[in-house]
């Protein structure tokens, strides 16, 4: 049963990524996480941008870092402004050690100024990872075109 809970929990998590295609979807080259104040970080970005009703940026993220990620903002490169945010806590146990790595995927609302803005230069961007020990651990900026 345990299994069943596991399996079903994972693909009801995996839904928002499987609504990364089709009309309305924009997508972006998959991307690189550097390492920024966290030496061992790393992982893949596969940006989107939703444009059917209100417009959102969607992600599939694979990270590893030293400590566990908590958060990971997507950023107006000029300002730092934070314009969503993804929660990264919710893909992990608490009560057990972090193992390195992990994955998430979803979509969250943006403002249509700035998914008009992401459309046009995405490199206007970047995605800043914040761990339990690095406040930057980590950084991806997206670029074009849009595939």
């Amino acid at each position: 049963m345990r299994t069943l809970v596991v399996f079903v929990l994972a693909a009801v998590l995996a839904a928002p990524a499987a609504g990364m295609s089709g009309p309305g979807v924009v997508n972006f080259p998959v991307i690189e996480v550097a390492a920024v104040a966290d030496a061992a970080a790393r992982g893949t970005v596969a940006p989107a941008i939703g444009t059917n009703g209100a417009p959102s940026f969607c992600w599939e993220l694979s990270l590893f870092t030293s400590s566990q990620p908590l958060f990971v903002y997507l950023r107006r490169a000029a300002s730092g402004r934070v314009v969503t945010r993804i929660d990264t806590r919710d893909n992990h146990v608490p009560t057990q050690p972090w193992v390195g790595s992990g994955s998430w995927s979803g979509c969250a609302a943006i403002p249509r100024a700035d998914a008009r803005a992401f459309l046009r230069r995405p490199s206007l961007y970047y995605l800043d990872v914040r761990t339990r020990t690095a406040l930057h651990a980590a950084r991806a900026v997206p670029h074009g075109p849009r595939l």
